[in-house]
């Protein structure tokens, strides 16, 4: 570590020193551009709105946005774009360019294509996502100065360098993100102590900066987006980089498209000397980026753009110069927006509109030739249902999803090559069900965990009686109850309303390892590590535990149990193990092998990518009762390059167990209406529940909540209800409307001459 790190200052040191001891006064201070927006929208109220869009990490300052739109005031669901001019503190001219960008349009809002912008678009400008360390750039504090002002060591004191690099404190917010933040710290040094000034953070999204980054774009779905950047090294000076290809081995699905826009902004702007356009590159690393980030969370075009040369806070007639370059990239990123441009020789965009019986509905949209399981979903607008993505021409199979709805898919949608695709797709819904549900192990209720369906699946906490509000439909479902032989299944939904129960036997432990004592019945290729800084409980073992903290690059490690187990032949039997996984996508797989030999191996389980938080995990052994098995839990690596490899697998808590596990499928009672008191969800809740109850018919209904001593806290119906499924809301309040103590009531229901009570549990 000595050796490496004197290897890192002596680089730092011969970082080129192009930084002026103050920055020239061309440059806008935080209170001119925030005077200026102000005067901008006090100007064009009709067109520009000025937003906070939340407040820097440690000066607390405000965050602004300029938004440009017809109906400014109005979310439209047009496609909107945005473009931030800095992140990193000293690298001023893109905040330059952003203000330039405003100015221009607002000043000739009355002339094409500025009018066709303006009525067809949302445009979004933050001239600065870093206002705190944009203040100690134009104060003159230190002009180098990268990151935000966080106070890493807490000590009330912000510890800087005047010089590059060396700053303890601050957050470099584009290594922030939570796309490969894991591998945010070039130099892997503790703290805030990167020399390089490169600090990711405490967490993935730890910054106020970037958690306002990502409200905002929950809200309004970027299509496109830019983020200027400036290289002080030089380095990377005069280029567009998009999103991506690590490594040249690893493109993202959208990888053409994102460099056709790219290559389009690129050509535009004219590098320094007069030589050549901007070059244009896949991003090749994986650091926490905001260009990546903003891809993966929204399908975002995102572009960085490198502008200006290692000359990065230039005199005034440089300055404007560059600024006037770049804006010819901006212009035309925004005439590819538009639903027609004459301008641009293309503006391929599918939008689609999702309604559901003439409703608009918020759905995922997937575009099966582009998907990626790392994808967070992609929806449509909630309040118009209208989805847009830039695609080149060409034919696509679209599928809309979401929960509570039967899929549609439509088949070879053809995208155009000069305009907007526009489609309609309609989403029918599935019909209601309810389930009344009953844990137990012979007559006994037990409390477990359930989880229902594998599309956004609901997790439910149960203590024997439980109640499940969905739709109709066949879904997998998973119960598992400490001590007891887990179900894993399907569940058969029909319309109305179901009542079934399931039957845990208590489970036979076969097997079992907790890591609580040593690895001595194990044989251990590679460096995994018994520790207990991250486990499920106590101890678990690591694979990755040493060096910088991932796997090795092409590893192939393993562990394997030493001994055989034998598997009993008359009963199920289940493998069970909580895992911690962090793995490459698609590429490196960790795996459970078994053995009747030791030497043969055959693989009964699989999976790869980001699961880091504790899974609990299921393996059936059914198929070789009457056999002694070997374990083996491994994972192996087929990278070409060490940053391709993630922080591997955690594994706890192994048990083999045998047991049966059976829904008492005869006496469930589909579809019937009947009258019934089904429960209420969440429970445990804070603030409010939701009590759901049917009847067969007409009937005069009570439904009051008690406490432990059997005193009446509220009655929430009193009257004569129609037949059919109902529900009310408790707000967790008693009669009087004062809101109640923590702690267990019962909930008693009446209808007609049926009655049922049940309990629920308020925690605040």
């Amino acid at each position: 570590m000595k050796n490496a790190l004197i290897i890192m200052l002596a680089f730092v040191a011969i970082l080129p020193a192009v930084l002026s001891a103050d920055l020239p006064t061309c440059y806008y201070t935080y209170a001119q551009i925030e005077s200026m927006l102000t005067a901008y929208e006090a100007a064009n109220s009709d067109i520009a709105k000025l937003y906070t869009i939340g407040f820097s990490q440690q000066d607390n300052v405000p965050i602004y946005a300029m938004r440009i739109s017809d109906n400014v005031a109005a979310d439209e669901s047009e496609p909107a774009l945005l473009f931030v001019g800095q992140v990193h503190a000293e690298e001023v001219l893109g905040v330059q360019i952003t203000m330039s960008n405003i100015a221009e349009i607002l000043a000739n809002r009355q002339q094409p294509p500025y009018t066709q912008w303006i009525s067809q678009l949302d445009l979004w400008f933050i001239p600065t996502l870093n206002p705190e360390g944009h203040n100690v750039v134009t104060s003159n504090m230190d002009v180098s100065y990268r990151k935000n002002k966080r106070d890493n060591n807490l000590n009330g004191i912000f510890d800087f360098v005047p010089s590059t690099g060396y700053d303890i404190d601050g957050v470099d917010n584009n290594r922030n993100f939570d796309f490969n933040w894991v591998h945010g710290d070039s130099l892997m040094q503790p703290g805030g102590l990167e020399v390089y000034d490169y600090y990711r953070g405490p967490a993935p999204m730890s910054e106020s900066e970037n958690r306002a980054l990502k409200n905002l774009s929950e809200q309004y779905k970027f299509i496109y987006s830019v983020c200027w950047h400036s290289s002080r090294t030089g380095n990377f000076s005069e280029k567009v980089y998009y999103p991506f290809n690590w490594k040249e081995v690893r493109p993202s699905p959208d990888l053409q498209m994102a460099m056709s826009i790219a290559q389009g902004v690129g050509a535009q702007i004219l590098k320094e000397d007069g030589t050549a356009p901007y070059e244009v590159y896949p991003n090749l690393s994986r650091k926490g980026a905001f260009h990546d980030w903003m891809y993966k969370e929204y399908g975002t075009m995102a572009l960085l753009i490198e502008c200006g040369t290692r000359n990065i806070q230039p005199d005034s007639t440089l300055m404007v110069n560059t600024v006037a370059r770049c804006n010819n990239g901006v212009r035309w990123l925004i005439n590819r927006a538009l639903m027609f441009s004459t301008s641009v020789p293309t503006s391929s965009m599918l939008k689609a509109t999702v309604t559901s019986g003439g409703t608009p509905v918020e759905a995922e949209i997937i575009v099966e030739q582009l998907n990626a399981p790392w994808f967070i979903p992609r929806t449509s607008f909630a309040s118009t249902g209208i989805y847009y993505r830039p695609l080149q021409a060409g034919n696509y199979t679209v599928r809309a999803k979401k929960k509570g709805y039967f899929d549609t898919v439509l088949n070879s949608v053809n995208v155009l090559s000069a305009a907007w695709t526009n489609q309609a797709i309609n989403l029918n819904p599935l019909p209601a069900a309810s389930m009344d549900a009953y844990l137990r192990s012979g007559q006994t209720p037990i409390s477990g965990r359930v989880i229902i369906g594998s599309y956004q699946p609901d997790t439910l906490s149960v203590e024997g009686n439980f109640a499940y509000f969905g739709h109709a439909g066949e879904y997998p479902i998973q119960i598992y109850a400490e001590g007891y032989f887990p179900y894993l299944g399907t569940l058969n939904l029909a319309e109305g309303y179901n009542y079934t129960e399931f039957n845990l036997s208590p489970s036979t432990t076969v097997f079992s390892e907790n890591w609580e004592t040593d690895t001595g019945n194990w044989e251990i290729q590679g460096p995994w590590v018994r520790q207990n800084e991250l486990s499920s409980s106590g101890y678990a073992i690591t694979d990755s535990w040493g060096g910088n903290g991932f796997y090795e690059m092409n590893c192939n490690v393993w562990i394997k149990s030493i001994n055989p187990v034998y598997i009993p032949p008359s009963e199920s039997v289940y493998l069970m193990f909580d895992s911690h996984l962090y793995s490459e996508w698609d590429y490196d797989p960790a795996r459970v092998e078994v053995s009747t030999n030791g030497t043969d191996w055959q693989q009964v389980w699989q999976k790869s990518g980001k699961w880091d938080s504790w899974q609990k995990e299921f393996v059936s052994l059914s198929a070789y009762g009457g056999q002694n098995l070997y374990l083996r839990f491994r994972l192996s690596d087929v990278s070409t390059h060490a940053e391709l490899t993630d922080p591997g697998w955690t594994i706890d808590n192994i048990a083999i167990v045998s047991g049966m596990a059976v829904p008492n499928s005869d006496e469930t009672v589909p579809g019937a209406a009947q009258t019934a008191l089904l429960g209420n969800f969440p429970n445990p809740f804070n603030p409010e529940t939701t009590i759901k109850f049917s009847l067969a018919e007409v009937a005069n209904t009570r439904l009051s909540i008690y406490n432990l001593k059997g005193q009446l806290v509220r009655n929430l119906i009193e009257a004569k209800l129609d037949k059919g499924n109902h529900q009310i809301v408790f707000n967790g309040c008693d009669n009087k409307g004062n809101p109640v103590a923590s702690g267990v009531y019962f909930y008693r229901f009446e209808g007609g001459k049926y009655t049922s009570t049940k309990k629920m549990l308020i925690m605040k």
